[in-house]
């Protein structure tokens, strides 16, 4: 037996054992680094192995990187993963011109008039989808009636108002391939106000007052100027960006309050000279 004290012994140990440990960690610490980041297994490339590359990932194939949820409405994945890419590719008319002389057509503009009010229920309602939508983000929405892309023959109407988050909420689409030919007309006797034909002018030559509501219809251009306007429709002066710096909107059709209604005001007399 040791001549040396139990306390002694033990503490000897000790220090022994935690010099074992520490000499263990500063090994492995050393083997650590001189291995780097583990790498990713059967990541392909793109945006989401960049982040499981930067990211302390199990390399055995038993784990599969965590992906940072901002990016991935921006990753392409699945079957639609080159959808982005496709519309920049379609062919598209040439720039323009703002200075080009137009000339209205009144039968273009009937046609035009019967389409629009075919896709809607009444005066002033939202259009709806005139094809399938498929279920995807609004993105696919805004990526041919942001710009009004043009492919197989058709232009993709251009949006009057300014982006939403949910497109269908207001644009009804069509029902499902399934459910496509069952009966579904509801017996209902509303009849909405016919659409206008043209503004009121104070005076001829005066420039016509705005026929329908400017609500959700703040971009004159969608339906008036530039390529993305019906035919018929188009101004006749698309330099000109202020439109109601001429053409006077309706109190009425903007549920606006008249100015006769507004209490405490005195009549507005015009002396005529």
């Amino acid at each position: 037996m040791s001549d040396q004290p139990a306390p002694a012994r033990r503490g000897r140990l000790t220090s022994i054992f935690l010099f074992v440990v520490i000499v263990v960690s500063a090994i492995g610490y050393l083997v650590g680094l001189s291995d780097g980041v583990p790498k990713a297994d059967g990541i392909p490339g793109g945006p989401i192995a960049a982040v499981a590359e930067t990211s302390n990932t199990d390399t055995s194939g038993k784990v599969v990187a965590a992906v940072n949820y901002a990016e991935i409405p921006a990753t392409a994945m699945g079957p639609t993963a080159a959808f982005q890419s496709k519309p920049a590719s379609l062919p598209q008319p040439p720039e323009y011109d703002l200075f080009v002389k137009i000339e209205p057509s009144e039968a273009d503009k009937a046609e035009s008039s019967r389409i629009r009010s075919s896709r809607r229920a009444y005066n002033g309602a939202p259009p709806v989808i005139p094809h399938a939508v498929e279920n995807t983000s609004d993105a696919a929405c805004y990526a041919c009636h942001g710009g009004g892309i043009q492919m197989a023959g058709m232009k993709a109407s251009v949006m009057s108002h300014v982006y939403l988050a949910n497109c269908t909420q207001c644009h009804a689409p069509p029902p499902p391939a399934p459910f496509q030919d069952v009966p579904h007309e509801v017996d209902n006797r509303f009849v909405g106000l016919a659409a206008p034909q043209a503004g009121k002018r104070a005076y001829p030559g005066a420039p016509p007052t705005i026929p329908h509501s400017q609500w959700m219809r703040e971009s004159c251009s969608a339906c008036h100027g530039g390529p993305n306007g019906w035919a018929g429709m188009e101004s006749t002066h698309p330099w000109r960006t202020i439109c109601t710096q001429c053409h006077a909107p309706s109190a009425v059709l903007d549920q606006a309050i008249p100015t006769e209604t507004i209490p405490m005001l005195p009549p507005l007399d015009v002396a005529a000279k």
